[in-house]
């Protein structure tokens, strides 16, 4: 029993916070703000749900750049509004932004999940290309989001020109026997193939991996071995620690 809750411990980023949910509601609040005063376009991807996704767009000439961003929360937990918050910055520099979402577990496979993030991908493109162009696309993706964002980046037909790597989980064969896994139902096969560390890495786009300072030890270290990875494949990429953040208001500090 000691090692089950070692494990669960250990891939637990709330145990290592400050004030997680204090940190989700002030970016929840942030992001509701946004739209008060900055509208976006709400687009729905295919039939589930909380497959959508919230454009912003810059005023600003065309084309405009794209920044495409997946949220986090174990591929079980939160929908897109809660990173509608970091549009405000891409829009500062004249981008647009989708905040992207994707039907949780467990009525959604991780395969599906990242199905609907590639179509996501796709309708953001489409209705940015139909309000005036698109310029360079850049995709990112937070803790869970991450891992999903690596697999948009392979099997989407469109060019991304950067990938931001946030907190992210890229070996899920350790969630197997935690209580993570329990909406999830992965078998170690099944989290191996999935699992980035593992996957091919020649086809990524130019990278930056962060983590925090105070994100759990364990995914300190996968950030770090998943750049070794990276590297290792020839692809460049850039680690980038960030002092004084957990795995939640990390994305405060980008």
């Amino acid at each position: 029993m000691m090692s089950r809750i070692s494990q669960d411990l250990a891939y637990s980023p709330s145990h290592f916070a400050r004030d997680f949910e204090a940190t989700l509601a002030r970016q929840a609040a942030a992001g509701r703000d946004l739209i008060a005063r900055h509208q976006p376009i709400a687009l729905q991807v295919g039939d589930a749900p909380a497959a959508c996704l919230n454009l912003f767009m810059p005023e600003v000439s065309n084309p405009r750049p794209l920044m495409v961003f997946i949220h986090g929360g174990y591929w079980q937990e939160l929908d897109n509004t809660s990173t509608d918050f970091l549009a405000e910055r891409y829009l500062a520099r004249g981008m647009a932004f989708a905040s992207l979402g994707y039907g949780l577990a467990p009525h959604n496979a991780i395969d599906t999940m990242i199905d609907q993030c590639v179509q996501g991908l796709a309708v953001a493109y489409r209705a940015l290309t139909d309000n005036g162009g698109v310029g360079p696309i850049l995709l990112g993706g937070h803790s869970a989001g991450a891992q999903l964002a690596y697999w948009v980046a392979k099997r989407s037909q469109l060019p991304i020109k950067q990938l931001l790597l946030v907190s992210g989980v890229y070996d899920l064969t350790p969630l197997v026997t935690t209580y993570i896994n329990e909406p999830l139902g992965l078998t170690p096969a099944k989290a191996h193939a999935l699992s980035p560390q593992f996957a091919e890495l020649g086809h990524l786009p130019p990278s930056q991996v962060v983590i925090a300072e105070h994100d759990p030890p364990t995914f300190r270290q996968q950030g770090i071995d998943f750049v070794k990875a990276i590297r290792a494949a020839n692809v460049q990429t850039e680690l980038i620690e960030l002092p004084g953040c957990d795995h939640f208001d990390v994305l405060e500090y980008l």
